[in-house]
């Protein structure tokens, strides 16, 4: 196993994010569990490759003695502990999906349309940081953490709107309670794709 054979899974491992982001939209938007399930169990491949990840770097830090390598496992092992961070918000947002069809929670239009419009910018950070771990660039890393903030005041502003909308009777607080919840883990996987965007 070389070091670009490893880098090579974590990339695959951001493949798979991005499919997850798919499979919660389809999820979400549809109102159905299949969806959300498809997208655990790809959640679950994500938490093995990094397991696996983890194992091959530290039997070839062991046997090599080049620093470059060295530097190149470093990022390496930060961008998959990164990505596994990323498929445990999705996961988080997963469950908060399942119990919102489950218990037939509805989300207000304008609540929706809010969610939807924090989650695919953070979607693009997600596109953008994949394409950042083949074809890296300043340009590109600027992007990246640029449209991360998007999302980070998004994701404020949404939450006190919302607030307000709670605080007028407008929506339950379970369902409130959810709804920020899936805002926050939609922020942070937009920050965790600016962080992973900054090792390059």
């Amino acid at each position: 196993m070389t070091a670009a054979e490893i880098r090579e899974k974590t990339i695959v491992m951001a493949d798979k994010i991005c499919l997850i982001l798919d499979l919660i939209e389809n999820g979400f938007m549809e109102n159905k569990l299949e969806p959300l399930e498809n997208a655990m169990k790809e959640e679950h491949m994500i938490n093995e490759t990094e397991k696996a990840v983890t194992e091959d770097i530290f039997e070839i830090s062991k046997a090599t003695k080049d620093n470059a390598v060295k530097k190149e496992l470093a990022v390496t092992i930060q961008t998959a502990e990164t990505l596994e961070r990323m498929g445990d918000e999705a996961a988080n947002m997963i469950e908060r999906i399942e119990i919102k069809v489950a218990e037939h929670l509805l989300f207000s239009e304008i609540g929706v349309q809010q969610f939807n419009e924090t989650f695919n910018v953070m979607k693009e950070s997600v596109r953008m940081m994949r394409q950042c771990l083949t074809a890296p660039s300043p340009e590109l890393k600027d992007r990246i953490i640029d449209n991360g903030f998007k999302v980070k005041n998004l994701v404020e502003q949404y939450r006190k709107e919302h607030l307000e909308r709670l605080v007028q009777g407008l929506c339950t607080p379970m369902g409130a309670n959810m709804y920020f919840d899936m805002l926050d883990f939609t922020g942070n996987l937009a920050r965790h794709a600016s962080n992973i965007a900054k090792l390059y």
